[in-house]
């Protein structure tokens, strides 16, 4: 298939590497091209490869593909929702956003197959062309509306480093991956640490245990689903994976908050439901969030 990435952050790359390993003619659209860019991947344990793929900036250059991946952040695609407008509705869309914010931009849209993705991968960036794979995971798919029969096709081709699965369930899996994100993002921005120091200081896990608590408490269903042996497994798996949020602060960028602890926050509020240190959290970050893109 002719599949067309927008956004070569880490989580794009990734999807463009493995997808590209799989037989598949990927195309990324970036803000900024040149004739000379090129893309890489550094799996665990293995030297940096090149991913095969073309680079554009432009999204009509999309309007051929047979599917399209959208992988930037919340606030970003905002920016570009008149252009997503443009593209032919008969294209199948992906998005995979963190939090759950984008579900209502998602509504707006005409066309006629759209999916929605949770990844729960590690990966980060070393550079403007490197995608580093920091920790195995599952990337869950799910419709969001209409159908599409080669998604079959795409998750029978996925591999051991990069299942794909297919959700009846998938905002169900979008709020437990905003579960996670809340439990994680926020104490490791905070303390300037990797997922695994959660887990590994003592300080760190009994804060992370008390957040844990304190929403469980509030989402009573969630005890079954979201297990606390789950969150700290997690932790381990990506342990050396510094969390997006994180990343985010360190480069000076816009973190995303709203659509993460944000709706968290909102969601137990109308269930009459406070979460102090979680609140806390996001307080302290709204402030730092306020410097803005790139102004630090």
């Amino acid at each position: 298939m002719n599949i067309g990435i927008v956004g070569a952050g880490a989580i794009g790359l990734l999807f463009g590497a493995y997808l590209s390993e799989s037989g598949h003619r990927i195309t990324f659209l970036v803000r900024e091209t040149s004739i000379d860019k090129k893309f890489y991947i550094e799996k665990i344990n293995e030297k940096p490869q090149q991913i095969t793929c073309d680079i554009v900036s432009n999204m009509a250059e999309l309007k051929q593909m047979d599917f399209i991946i959208l992988a930037v952040k919340y606030h970003h695609l905002s920016q570009i929702e008149d252009q997503l407008k443009s593209l032919p509705l008969h294209i199948p869309l992906l998005f995979i956003q963190n939090g759950l914010s984008h579900l209502a931009l998602i509504e707006q849209l005409k066309q006629e197959t759209i999916m929605i993705g949770s990844v729960l991968h590690g990966a980060t960036k070393n550079n403007n062309s490197t995608v580093q794979h920091l920790g195995l995971g599952p990337t869950y798919i799910g419709l969001f509306k209409g159908e599409w029969i080669k998604i079959h096709d795409l998750v029978d081709k996925s591999t051991e480093q990069f299942p794909l699965i297919l959700t009846p369930n998938i905002e169900q899996m979008l709020v437990k991956k905003a579960m996670l994100n809340c439990l994680i993002n926020p104490l490791s921005t905070i303390a300037r640490v990797t997922n695994g120091e959660l887990v590994e200081n003592d300080s760190y896990k009994v804060i992370l245990r008390d957040i844990y608590d304190e929403m469980m408490e509030a989402f009573e269903e969630w005890k079954d689903r979201l297990a606390w042996e789950e969150v700290v497994a997690l932790c381990e798996n990506t342990r050396l994976n510094r969390s997006s949020m994180l990343k985010d602060y360190e480069n000076g960028r816009i973190m995303e908050l709203d659509t993460i602890v944000g709706a968290i926050l909102e969601m137990a509020a109308q269930r009459k439901h406070k979460l102090p240190i979680l609140h806390a959290f996001y307080l302290l970050l709204n402030e730092l969030n306020k410097a803005g893109d790139y102004n630090r």
